[in-house]
């Protein structure tokens, strides 16, 4: 019998694509029926009509400087003047002139950060990634804090705007994640009471709205503290954020961990390896690789939710910009608080729009 073995690699072929023309697509895609057709001409004429609208509200006819209400007379137009005169408050909100260069610090740290984590490459370690998330908001706290160094201490009452709703999100995200993992592994635990205890605490927090959890921490809570134990507002308002939000992370580390076969944590337990080192070493790479997507998707909510802080008192983003429009400076046309909220929209649309891509640059990894 010949045989016959080749001594050369076999020179790999491009992936086949689409060659039709882009207007042949189009048309497939748009109007594959008369149906569908006639509804994409309907919803391209409706987003052509109100984009035009909106570029003439927030560009030809829109006011950009300005020191007070007199700049954006009628409503005809935006009021970016409103947002450029205001700039630090919904910045960083009331925090020391003198200090302002521990705000900058933090956002040019967080923007590295971000950047480094966009641009690494793809079969770098999930894990170094989440530890950043935990380790930059004690350091944003020991900055802006000033605790135990010869930097002036800034209480977080006069933090505000988006330096606030940026220390929010990143330290809830710290928090709720290694507390949402621990009650992940309590509803697995081999003891009752244990499993018990985490299964009716995920269940409750996640059957109660956040803005109820809110409003107990914010009035309920100082009556349960002993006498001289003072915490302040935004304290209360990060706890209640961190379980509300560890019972959600719990539901997502529960489902990576049941993706990971029993068969791997028997075989490594077979070979020698303890229970935790199993969990640590087999069991928690693999889970934590899978819901990383679902968890930024959990950072996006945060960053959403955080809005919510202005409810109960707290100068986030949202309340700098309703404060502002209250001011006597600014008090006149409602088009002043309308450019505000449009402003916000944007800004929250560009980050969550962001943490969006790249959560599906992440599912497809996978």
């Amino acid at each position: 019998m010949t045989r016959f073995v080749r001594q050369t690699l076999i020179v790999p072929h491009e992936v086949p694509v689409i060659t039709s023309a882009a207007l042949i697509r189009w048309r497939r895609d748009w109007f594959p029926t008369p149906a569908m057709g006639l509804l994409s001409l309907l919803l391209l004429l409706a987003f052509g009509t109100f984009g035009w609208r909106f570029f003439q509200w927030a560009i030809v006819h829109a006011h950009w400087l300005g020191t007070n209400s007199d700049a954006c007379p009628g409503d005809t137009g935006a009021c970016w003047a409103f947002i450029v005169a205001r700039w630090k408050p919904w910045l960083v909100g009331d925090y020391p002139m003198n200090q302002l260069w521990r705000t900058w610090a933090c956002f040019a740290a967080f923007a590295l950060f971000w950047t480094w984590v966009v641009r690494r490459s793809d079969e770098a370690d999930m894990q170094r990634v989440l530890l950043g998330f935990l380790l930059l908001p004690a350091a944003f706290f020991a900055l802006l804090v000033g605790v135990g160094g010869p930097l002036p201490i800034v209480a977080p009452t006069r933090w505000g705007g988006l330096l606030l709703t940026l220390v929010a999100t990143l330290t809830t995200f710290a928090t709720a994640l290694p507390m949402g993992l621990l009650l992940a592994l309590g509803r697995r635990s081999r003891l009752p009471v244990l499993r018990w205890l985490c299964t009716a605490f995920v269940e409750s927090m996640r059957s109660i709205p956040l803005l109820v959890v809110l409003f107990i921490a914010a009035t309920l809570l100082p009556m349960f503290l002993p006498t001289g134990l003072n915490i302040d507002l935004f304290t209360r308002a990060l706890a209640a954020f961190a379980l509300f939000n560890a019972a959600m992370a719990a539901e997502v580390f529960r489902g990576g961990l049941q993706s990971v076969g029993r068969g791997q944590f028997e075989a490594a337990t077979t070979v020698g390896l303890s229970d935790f080192a199993a969990l640590r070493l087999i069991v928690l790479p693999q889970a934590l690789t899978a819901v990383v997507p679902a968890l930024v998707n959990i950072m996006i909510a945060v960053i959403k939710e955080t809005t919510l802080l202005s409810v109960i008192g707290v100068n986030d983003l949202l309340d700098a910009v309703e404060n502002g429009a209250k001011s006597p400076d600014w008090i006149g046309e409602s088009n002043i608080l309308t450019s505000g909220h449009v402003f916000l929209a944007l800004v929250y649309l560009a980050i969550c729009y962001a943490l969006s891509r790249y959560s599906r640059r992440l599912e497809a990894k996978r």
